[in-house]
């Protein structure tokens, strides 16, 4: 995977951490800088999973599957915290 695909899947995850702290009804325990770190490893782990499965080629599948994967971190861990009462 090259340098350049990460930084994508990295700003994307960034994307992708605002774009869930933005959408979640009623705020989100979630410090802002935590989001965006989930964000960013969700991108990066999950497009590193692609690439390593199927090899080079599939930016886009790996692009995919790396926004899901942050997006669906994010909500996780959100939903974590508020079942547990944490908050900011």
């Amino acid at each position: 995977m090259s340098f350049f695909t990460l930084l994508w899947l990295a700003a994307l995850g960034l994307g992708i951490g605002a774009l869930g702290r933005a959408v979640v009804k009623d705020g989100t325990p979630m410090a802002t800088w935590m989001t965006a770190i989930v964000g960013v490893v969700g991108a990066v782990g999950g497009g590193s999973i692609i690439h390593t499965i199927l090899g080079n080629g599939h930016t886009v599948v790996a692009t995919l599957l790396g926004a899901a994967l942050a997006a669906l971190l994010v909500l996780a861990i959100t939903s974590w915290q508020r079942t547990r009462g944490e908050g900011s």
